[in-house]
């Protein structure tokens, strides 16, 4: 798990002529990241730098940011690519078997049979459920479901499945 901060979105363009930000949420209820007056931002999940929120916007299930400070596009643009983190301590306690997507990047993700597909990349949301983006000896799009993932082993960095390597 990452220690510090929970990457909750990510910086994915500018909007208008005024320092609005486009954000991409990596949370399942988008509206999550319009709680917190203050957002870390980070190219590398290294070094984050802390930014108060002016405004927050959803529309059509897309978000927009004012931050104090980014006032014209061309600032706003030097922020494209940029990770938005929340401090883990100021998120919500999870219950047994939740989990934050964050700290499930990285896991190896195996079949019952225990062959690696490779390593989950990132999620998608789809709406129906949660995709999973695993890069292996090729791209693999699994469903977050059930009836998919049997197990999420933290110790051992693992997802287990049930999915046919050849698929």
């Amino acid at each position: 798990m990452r220690e510090d901060y929970v990457v909750m979105g990510k910086v994915v363009g500018s909007f208008g002529i005024n320092g609005w930000l486009k954000i991409k949420s990596f949370s399942e209820k988008i509206e999550l990241l319009g709680k917190y007056e203050n957002w870390y931002f980070s190219q590398d999940e290294k070094n984050w730098s802390e930014k108060k929120i002016e405004q927050f916007k959803i529309n059509l299930n897309k978000i927009s940011v004012k931050i104090y400070g980014i006032n014209d596009r061309t600032a706003a643009d030097g922020y494209k690519g940029y990770l938005i983190g929340i401090p883990r301590q100021s998120l919500p306690e999870l219950a047994n078997n939740e989990f934050y997507w964050n700290d499930l990047i990285g896991f190896e993700v195996v079949t019952l049979s225990d062959v690696l597909l490779g390593k989950l990349e990132t999620f998608i949301e789809t709406g129906a459920n949660d995709v999973m983006v695993v890069e292996g000896d090729k791209q693999r799009l699994l469903p977050y479901t059930p009836s998919v993932v049997k197990k999420v082993d933290v110790k051992q960095q693992q997802i287990i499945v049930d999915w046919d390597e050849n698929f």
